[in-house]
């Protein structure tokens, strides 16, 4: 019996598609979040900052376009004197397994000339696993915070074992992209299998549109239930038509309410996707015809119909459980807000204060009770 090879085109020959556009925007944007956290505030927590790229590329693709390298570099430039003022030890780490790529990438850093120097950067061309396993221990330190970018063409890199050892580092951020539609197509392969244990009729019968949501569940299985550690997803629908998808992993609400920030920036309507993939068929501004009001996507409707349940039922007490419910569900404080607004013009909920930020999850936080009318 013949066995199906299962292959991945070379992204960096072509111009970026529209998912690989989407998926570079959002790791832009979260990267400007994430830098001033570490950088900006006026004390300084932790010394070291390190962003590891593992798969680099050569920088950019056929037309020039910015690969994550190129961007990691430009988002630090308002960065450079504060670097220097405040002594920080900034490190960037491209590994590239391609030998031409990674000649490539030194050749597009050298007009960047002095400002490399503000920090350290190194440039490897190795296999990620052992890329990964030389890297490791520079993340466990106690003076540093890491940020981790994981563009794998397949999906067999993120293995449990590197899951695992990721989601045990502290002040550390992750986003790594995954070949979604792969498992959908081959779930019964050996490789896949072997890489990713998610049961092949699970899989079958789960949508195609939806089958990075599946992924996800997977990785959530993996975490222990009394962790405190997030995940959020984001699906990427290329111009051919195959789903691919971002896991974003946080082991602090302030990282997770960053991400879906930006996934909401990118996905007005759902937070989730750069296609719509709950198949609502929702045009911008249209009308329900039985209502009169402008028509929300399933999943908007669907969580605000739950939280006012939850708040009045008081399985939510505070702002905090509020909070926490909303992030967990992969909305944003603004949709929580909206209808925390609506309970108390109701009168359903007596009028107060509520501080739903990351603010509220710090030890000494004051919690704001719900008290129902």
């Amino acid at each position: 019996m013949q066995t199906t090879k299962i292959m991945a085109k070379d992204i960096h020959k072509v111009p970026f598609d529209e998912g690989t556009k989407a998926k570079l925007s959002i790791f832009q944007d979260y990267l400007k979040a994430w830098l001033p956290v570490f950088l900006a505030k006026e004390e300084v927590y932790w010394n070291t900052i390190n962003v590891f790229d593992f798969f680099a590329g050569p920088g950019s693709d056929s037309r020039g376009a910015m690969g994550t390298p190129l961007i990691i570099i430009e988002e630090l430039r308002p960065y450079l004197d504060t670097i220097k003022q405040k002594k920080l030890s900034v490190n960037l780490y491209f590994n590239e397994y391609s030998k031409p790529k990674q000649e490539e990438l030194k050749a597009k850093l050298l007009p960047y000339g002095k400002e490399l120097k503000t920090y350290s950067i190194e440039i490897e061309n190795l296999d990620f696993k052992e890329s990964f396993d030389k890297q490791f221990p520079k993340m466990g330190k106690s003076n540093c915070a890491n940020l981790l970018f994981l563009d794998q063409s397949g999906i067999k890199h993120i293995s449990e074992e590197v899951f695992n050892k990721i989601t045990n580092l502290k002040r550390t951020d992750f986003l790594f992209f995954i070949s979604s539609s792969t498992i959908k197509r081959f779930a019964e392969h050996p490789k896949i299998i072997q890489y990713i244990k998610i049961n092949p009729e699970e899989v079958e019968n789960t949508p195609y549109h939806e089958i990075h949501r599946l992924v996800l569940n997977y990785y959530k299985s993996l975490i222990s239930n009394n962790k405190e550690y997030y995940l959020a997803p984001f699906s990427l629908r290329k111009d051919a038509g195959a789903v691919y998808g971002l896991i974003f992993g946080s082991g602090h609400v302030l990282g997770i309410e960053k991400f879906l920030i930006t996934c909401w920036k990118v996905d007005p309507e759902r937070g989730e996707a750069n296609f719509d993939i709950d198949e609502d068929k929702i045009c911008p501004g249209q009308l329900d015809l039985f209502t009169g009001e402008v028509r929300k996507p399933k999943k908007i409707d669907l969580f605000e119909k739950e939280l006012k349940e939850r708040i009045l039922s008081q399985e939510l007490k505070n702002d905090k459980d509020i909070y926490l419910f909303t992030l967990t569900n992969g909305f944003i404080p603004a949709h929580a807000r909206k209808v925390t607004s609506k309970l108390i013009a109701d009168k359903k909920i007596a009028k107060c204060h509520l501080s739903l930020s990351h603010k509220i999850c710090k030890p000494k936080a004051t919690l704001t009770e719900i008290k129902i009318n």
